[in-house]
């Protein structure tokens, strides 16, 4: 409640006062406000070292007035009409100089809030940074170091626990449009842990390849080791791009337990336009009692229109097939998604995200409002502040 109250006033105070400070191109509210970015404090960006990080909170209002409080099974923004931090990430970087020479440099992030149930690794990693009686929680999603070689068009990798290169949204809020996310997002894998090489073919095409612990794990079962790979191009005349990446791999050492998890995108800008097709699927071996398999897939797409440097608005629609219903407890189910949503950015260090979403499902148990109902309306909006 004390967190509610205290991200309450801090929305309040910046989206109402009238800042007086020096405009300047800093992303983030503390270079903004006094002019010096919080790596110069102790010298660090001299180094190449940047520390920032983001606070997004928001509210969500559910149609159904669900008495648990729950949008479930919509992931992160799942609580109804209170306000909640959903993230708090604060970071330590040196990116790799991607250039002529060697180059090694690496990543720390560490966050708090409600998201944090949904992004912590399997093993003995960030699981257990907190008691699990609490929505808030602790995490640790990012801990790399990279590499990189000046070798053919430039090859990097990293080595350390990582966001996997899967999907098109994030877990990071800053670079996502809408406050919401995809039942295909939630199903994919978040973090993997291990070595990933990136190597840059020409100046269209991109290679990933790299084994790592599988999907959300650190090291519940260091047996199970899993390959994760990628190919990607980009046409920087015509706008367009697209991308497929699989995750493959033993989910336990112990029995045949393959999981194959592959996302393909397409993407097509033109002007303030621009397009998103997102195709997943994924299978597993043993996912079910009695040794069944199950497999899962969705398609997403979206339509973003950037109106100004200012407003932006966005509508997404989704389908979300769980043939064996073992991504979300309701048995063999369809769950569809439309979405629509403004980005307003009064300032470089504040995006503010309204949306309006209606989510209706075919399937064996009612997923909504504790199970009462084949669907759901939610409205909601959510504030990202950038240090």
């Amino acid at each position: 409640m004390i967190v509610r109250i205290r991200l309450v006033s801090v929305l309040i105070i910046l989206m109402s006062s009238t800042f007086v400070y020096a405009e300047n191109k800093s992303n983030g509210i503390i270079g903004a406000l006094i002019g010096k970015e919080a790596s110069n404090w102790i010298g660090l960006e001299n180094h190449g070292i940047t520390i920032g990080g983001w606070m997004t909170g928001g509210i969500n209002y559910n149609s159904a007035n669900t008495p648990e409080g729950s949008n479930g099974p919509v992931s992160m923004t799942d609580r109804n009409g209170s306000v909640n931090l959903y993230q708090t990430d604060l970071f330590i970087e040196k990116a790799v100089n991607k250039g002529s020479s060697w180059d090694i440099g690496g990543r720390f992030d560490y966050m708090f809030g409600t998201d944090t149930r949904y992004t912590q690794a399997s093993g003995n990693w960030d699981s257990y940074l907190l008691s699990k009686n609490s929505y808030y929680n602790m995490a640790i999603p990012q801990a790399y170091a990279e590499i990189f070689a000046p070798l053919a068009q430039g090859l990097s990798v990293k080595v350390g626990h990582f966001y996997t290169i899967m999907g098109y949204e994030s877990v990071a809020s800053t670079p996502n449009f809408f406050s919401s996310h995809t039942y295909s997002f939630k199903s994919s894998p978040f973090t993997t842990t291990g070595a990933l090489f990136n190597i840059a073919l020409n100046d269209e095409w991109g290679l990933n390849a790299g084994a790592v612990t599988g999907a959300d794990n650190f090291n519940r079962d260091i047996g199970a080791w899993s390959q994760m790979s990628g190919l990607t191009w980009t046409h920087s005349q015509t706008g367009t791009s697209a991308s497929l990446s699989v995750l493959s791999g033993d989910v336990y050492s112990i029995y045949p337990s393959q999981l194959m998890y592959y996302t393909a995108i397409f993407q097509q800008a033109l002007g303030k336009w621009h397009y998103i097709l997102q195709h997943d699927l994924g299978t597993q071996q043993n996912a079910v009692a009695q040794g069944q398999n199950a497999d899962w897939y969705s398609i997403v797409q979206y339509m973003l229109y950037q109106a100004t440097d200012e407003w932006g608005v966005g509508v997404r629609g989704e389908w979300f097939r769980d043939t064996n219903g073992v991504r979300y407890t309701y048995g063999k189910a369809n769950y569809y998604a439309m979405t629509g949503g403004l980005n307003w950015k009064p300032k470089r260090w504040l995006m503010i995200r309204p949306e309006v979403r209606y989510d209706w499902s075919q399937a064996k148990i009612a997923p909504f409002d504790g199970g009462q109902r084949t669907g759901q309306f939610l409205m909601g909006v959510d504030a990202v502040i950038q240090f």
